[in-house]
């Protein structure tokens, strides 16, 4: 939406939004994407994968770094904690071999830590609401517009 238009939604004026706007692209927006619809893309899987490492070495912190840096089906990982796992990540894949020949990969690049992993995977014919972030900015614009 232009500025002009959530000026008008928000009713306000198209400053506000513009001010508000660079405000948050300078904090928080690190960029803009597109969300594209992946089953016309031939994505018919998203896995969420968990591992744990419990005291990680400096040698399997930099092979996981690579593996993730070398792998473009790679959308989201990091460090976190919970369900008894300390890392995570978000992979498409065309199916559900793709899928397999990743996960071995995967295994083979985080030696010893093999066995942690835990996958729980979508078909992208059953999601039920795709990524947006739309009405999450929407709301933060609001809110912020109120401090204002």
């Amino acid at each position: 939406m232009s500025d002009r238009d959530i000026a008008k939604k928000l009713k306000t004026s198209q400053s506000t939004i513009t001010r508000t706007r660079h405000k948050l692209e300078n904090r928080i927006i690190k960029s803009y994407t597109i969300v594209p619809d992946l089953s016309k893309l031939d994505i018919k899987l998203i896995a969420f994968t968990f591992a744990n490492c419990p005291l990680p070495t400096s040698e399997f912190i930099e092979n996981a770094k690579k593996f993730i840096e070398d792998q473009p089906n790679i959308v989201f990982a990091g460090h976190g904690e919970g369900i008894g796992k300390t890392g995570f990540m978000v992979s498409f894949h065309k199916d559900f071999s793709d899928y397999t020949d990743f996960m071995r990969n995967a295994r083979l690049s985080c030696k010893g830590f093999g066995e942690t992993i835990e996958s729980f995977i979508v078909s992208t014919d059953n999601l039920l609401k795709t990524l947006t972030m739309a009405k999450a900015i929407e709301s933060l614009l609001t809110s912020v517009e109120k401090e204002s």
